[in-house]
């Protein structure tokens, strides 16, 4: 007799990756194709739910034979559909890589990313005026901490505009060849944000993002963008709400 992990074990391979492992009589075989019809269904529209923009780029027939490739390939294995999708841009940078299309990678990464900060955990933003009481010579060794809620995504595409052209009934055009975006996503409150930002911005937020003290994220800034103002990114990064706060380093804290 089959142990339940075993037979658990069978189930999951023949309605999710769709094997014929149970040996299965017509009969149950086309008992069994609903419950295969129901999970592609499930997935396909977690899936849409997840990048609707990815979906409208492509069109309806084209999409359902990516989540049907993209659940055998990467299929749940949680309860959970809320991690269901992380991998699209994978499948999709293998599917379309040195076509036309390789742009779609990028925009399912954006999408991903508003899905992640949708649904991450929240904190307090952080108040610009509290380095007031850190000593000049101190700023440079300050670690800052992003919030949950942010996430940094850059293309070589103009992914934000293509994910604005895609918000309403009427699709918009958007010129490919229009130069890359680097996009800051945030919440504030139940709200999503997607800001562009230039190079520098865009450099010195990642590098923060990354846990490097703001003397080397300014360098980065620097390096990236010729004219770069370190005091305008930080405002910036301070008004969209995307920092948490900062910590000393200078004394062994790191």
């Amino acid at each position: 007799m089959l142990s339940l992990r075993e037979v658990q074990r069978r189930a999951y391979r023949a309605i999710v990756l769709e094997d014929d492992v149970l040996a299965l009589t017509r009969s149950r075989a086309a008992r069994l194709e609903v419950y295969r019809n129901n999970a592609r269904e499930t997935f396909r529209k977690t899936l849409s739910a997840t990048y609707p923009v990815v979906e409208r780029l492509v069109g309806d027939a084209c999409f359902r034979g990516i989540a049907a490739h993209f659940m055998r390939e990467f299929p749940s294995r949680a309860g959970d559909l809320g991690r269901f999708g992380a991998e699209l841009a994978i499948l999709l940078e293998i599917y379309y890589r040195d076509t036309q299309f390789a742009y779609l990678a990028d925009v399912a990464r954006l999408e991903w990313a508003c899905t992640e900060v949708e649904t991450a955990a929240d904190s307090a933003p952080f108040d610009l005026l509290e380095l007031a009481s850190v000593r000049e010579e101190e700023h440079a060794m300050l670690r800052f901490a992003m919030r949950p809620c942010v996430r940094l995504v850059s293309s070589r595409y103009p992914v934000l505009r293509i994910w604005h052209a895609n918000q309403g009934d009427d699709v918009g055009t958007v010129d490919l060849a229009g130069g890359g975006e680097r996009v800051l996503v945030a919440r504030r409150g139940q709200e999503l944000r997607l800001e562009a930002l230039d190079a520098g911005t865009f450099a010195f937020a990642r590098s923060l993002a990354d846990g490097e003290p703001l003397g080397d994220a300014l360098d980065a800034g620097c390096t990236a963008a010729r004219g770069f103002d370190p005091g305008a990114a930080l405002g910036l990064l301070a008004r969209l709400d995307a920092l948490a706060g900062f910590r000393a380093s200078s004394f062994g804290l790191d």
